[in-house]
Formats: C-alpha cells, sequence, structure tokens
C-alpha cells in the first residue's frame, strides 16, 4: 500500500473514533490539519499520523513507528499555530490514540501495538481536549 493510501486509512479511522465519541468531524486535506471536528461552539485542528505496524527484529517486540515532524527537508516539531490535536493511528488495531500539539517533543516515537485499546483511545481523546480546550481560556 502506498504512503498516500496508508495516511488515507488513517485519517478514516480517526474520523469514525472521534465521531463515535460525539463529535462531528469532516475530512479537511490540507497542510497539516487533515480533520476539523465540531462539538458545541468548540472545534479542534487534527492531525493524523499512521504507522503500520513493523515486524519483530531479534530481541525487539513489534512497534508502530511515527515520524512527528514535518517538513521536506528540514523537520521541524509543531506547534499550536500548526495544529491541535495529534491522532497516532494503529491501522492494524484501527484504534488511535490523540496528543496535544504542546506535547509533541521528539521526531519520532515508537509504541507497543497494546498501547491502542478502545479505552487508550477514548482517555487520550478527553484529556487532550480538557488540554487543547484549557489553552484557549
Amino acid at each position: 500500500m502506498s504512503e498516500t493510501l496508508k495516511g488515507l486509512e488513517g485519517e478514516y479511522i480517526a474520523l469514525a473514533a472521534i465521531t463515535a465519541m460525539g463529535w462531528k468531524a469532516t475530512h479537511c486535506p490540507m497542510d497539516r490539519i487533515d480533520i476539523l471536528a465540531f462539538f458545541n461552539q468548540n472545534f479542534v485542528r487534527c492531525q493524523i499520523k499512521t504507522a503500520s505496524l513493523l515486524g519483530s527484529q531479534i530481541g525487539r517486540p513489534p512497534r508502530h513507528h511515527f515520524q512527528m515532524g514535518h517538513g521536506s527537508k528540514n523537520k521541524h516539531l509543531p506547534t499550536k499555530d500548526d495544529y491541535d490535536v495529534l491522532c497516532l493511528v494503529s491501522p492494524n488495531a484501527r484504534r488511535c490514540l490523540f496528543l496535544p500539539v504542546t506535547s509533541v517533543r521528539n521526531y519520532s516515537v515508537r509504541l507497543s501495538p497494546t498501547r491502542f485499546t478502545e479505552d487508550a483511545e477514548r482517555d487520550s481523546w478527553d484529556k487532550t481536549l480538557s488540554v487543547v480546550l484549557e489553552m484557549r481560556r
């Protein structure tokens, strides 16, 4: 599967997760903003990162490897001017983990597939929203 199709698959998984939590969401293919999510008078801008499960290597269990930076030549970490929510998607589990953009401090992160659960998805969404909406007050 091409990187474009893998990214699109992740965006649709994220759309399903966000709408299942009671928010309205729309696909918004812009630079650094993939989804806009709305609830009452609030909205958040979401960037989606999708990483397939990498096979295990000697001494290492399988992991998802997410690239958090943006830019084609020089990578930059995102800021709150870029988007509000970073969504990490496991297409294997069809689950997401959400982070406020202010907590992104590394250019890449490796996560165990066991982190992608229904409870973790909902908890990370709730915690992320509390941070993002508090920043706006």
